[in-house]
């Protein structure tokens, strides 16, 4: 999991908040980055807690919950998400804090001198899912998003009280939209920045969710495919920013190269990708895994990609990269499974062979 580098303790300021009127009292209203949510979080001073959905009591997220979260990470790091007006709860019976108003600025202050606060109002799916877009490895979360935040000042019977009218009234509507790149290592970089950069991949047609792809999904891989491939084969030490820019791009040319002549490596309908499954291995992972491998070994030698694609052009292609193609039994790679029928094995050793058989395909030492 990714930290954030900075450390919140109390006394803690929160500065320009608004007084509202609602439930009975007095109430704040004030902006948040996701960077100060998070922060809030892991130093303690924001608590996962008190939320009255059964859901979020259990160990793992589960059913509509789950999904829920999920897709609001996911339009997190696709920068359209709607999060609304995000509730977090002070109890005054549990706390000490002041409202006072800085003479300098004319702005109202909120400073807590002791305890936390919590979720017993409302929100923590959207702070859960603030937490996820953080902690996804494609990066594209944008720490300083700003949040409209409602600080619930209510003792535990209030907090059940407008937590029970939240989640039974109620229409939040806010439009929150981002986009930051996270770089965690230099090659994890390079494939945010292939998977963002190439116009045949992007969020639409990369899993950035999951480590796996639905058989029934349109989409080509997971994006942890793309990393991970990367991280064990890319060999190009980019040591710079100019490093990993120039070697993106070269990755995003090499791509649009190879959808060129074999389109299966672009977008296809649902119906188009789930054929092009039954018929190819093209888009297994083991079989990504191998020709980003042949791709390092092409920028190291300096091998131009569009010449050798041409090894992949047409019906050729098509019968290399076919299940039936006994290179890819001989090397491991594809296996009887127990139906009867063909699979792929995801070993490293048969990843570096899917590699070494694209290599020996494009006649590359």
């Amino acid at each position: 999991m990714m930290k954030s580098n900075a450390s919140l303790e109390l006394p803690l300021d929160i500065r320009n908040v608004s007084r509202v009127d609602d439930a009975g009292s007095e109430q704040l209203e004030c902006t948040m980055t996701g960077a100060f949510l998070i922060d809030l979080v892991d130093s303690g001073l924001l608590t996962l807690t008190g939320n009255i959905r059964p859901g979020h009591q259990k160990d793992r997220l589960a059913g509509k919950l789950k999904t829920k979260i999920n897709k609001w990470t996911s339009e997190l790091l696709a920068n359209n998400a709607i999060i609304g007006n995000i509730s977090i709860r002070l109890d005054p019976t549990k706390s000490q804090y002041d409202i006072w108003t800085d003479d300098e600025t004319g702005q109202d202050v909120l400073t807590v001198t002791d305890g936390t606060f919590d979720c017993g109002v409302d929100s923590l799916s959207r702070i859960k899912a603030i937490l996820a877009a953080r902690d996804n490895p494609l990066g594209s979360f944008k720490l300083e998003t700003r949040f409209q935040v409602r600080v619930w000042l209510l003792n535990d019977q209030d907090a059940k009280k407008v937590a029970t009218i939240y989640n039974t009234r109620g229409d939040k509507v806010n439009d929150s939209t981002a986009k930051f790149a996270y770089t965690e290592t230099k090659e994890q970089e390079l494939a945010r920045r292939l998977v963002n950069g190439s116009p045949h991949l992007g969020q639409d047609n990369v899993e950035v969710l999951s480590n796996t792809v639905s058989a029934s999904s349109s989409k080509i891989a997971a994006f942890n495919t793309f990393s991970k491939a990367l991280e064990t084969y890319w060999k190009a030490g980019p040591a710079s920013e100019a490093d990993v820019s120039a070697q993106a791009a070269w990755l995003i040319s090499a791509w649009d190269s190879l959808v060129a002549v074999r389109p299966e490596y672009g977008r296809l309908s649902t119906s188009a990708r789930q054929t092009q499954r039954s018929a190819s291995v093209a888009t297994t992972g083991v079989v990504i895994y191998g020709l980003l491998g042949a791709l390092s070994v092409m920028f190291e030698k300096g091998i131009d990609p569009a010449a050798v694609f041409a090894e992949l052009k047409g019906e050729a292609g098509e019968e290399f990269l076919s299940w039936d193609n006994p290179a890819w039994t001989e090397a491991g790679v594809v296996t009887p499974n127990t139906t009867g029928g063909l699979t792929t094995r995801n070993s490293f050793q048969a990843r570096a062979a899917a590699r070494d058989v694209f290599l020996e395909k494009f006649g590359i030492s």
